[in-house]
């Protein structure tokens, strides 16, 4: 098992890695995570209000629980990449779900305590816009056509993120209205 800020470097190596020979003034999911991404370590056991969720349905899991009767404000939904902690060196997008204090709940995922999370913290109401945009359809930095038309300069980025997760990304203190 790694330390991990060792897996955190291991994460962004690969992500720069993915966006060698990319144009410099593409603004995309992985300049995002780059940017923005925080290593989220603490996991916790997924509540029993939380259903469990079908494998490979990863988004689709932590919407349906984000949006259930069950769920409360403390629930927050977060995207990114996830790494098996010892190793192999596998990126995986990934969604997950975080609690009031971030930690990590994975409704798909059993062996979640076993993984390294690097991602983004969404608002709740942007992530129902972007799925009222996307018809429904689950996912948020893997919907790079999606990032583009919505939330696709660093501005409209930050301004979809949940500011609580995020307060030493510097976010600037404007009002977006999201599209």
């Amino acid at each position: 098992m790694h330390d991990a800020e060792y897996v955190e470097g291991v994460l962004r190596d690969r992500i720069r890695w993915v966006l060698d020979g990319v144009n410099p003034s593409y603004f995309g999911p992985e300049n995002a995570l780059l940017k923005y991404g925080k290593r989220m370590d603490v996991v916790v056991d997924r509540p029993l209000r939380i259903p469990e969720g079908l494998r490979r349905e990863c988004y689709g899991n932590c919407v349906k629980a984000l949006l259930s009767k069950q769920a409360d404000d403390d629930l927050f939904y977060a995207e990114g990449y996830a790494i098996g902690r010892g190793g192999p060196w596998i990126l995986v997008q990934h969604a997950w779900l975080v609690d009031q204090h971030g930690r990590v709940i994975d409704p798909t995922w059993e062996d979640a305590a076993d993984n390294a999370y690097f991602g983004v913290v969404f608002r709740r109401r942007f992530v129902c816009d972007m799925l009222e945009k996307a018809q429904m359809e689950p996912g948020i930095l893997s919907a790079p056509v999606l990032m583009c038309r919505h939330f696709g300069s660093p501005t409209l980025f930050e301004a979809a993120m949940e500011p609580r997760f995020h307060r030493d990304s510097e976010l600037p203190k404007v009002r977006v209205q999201m599209a």
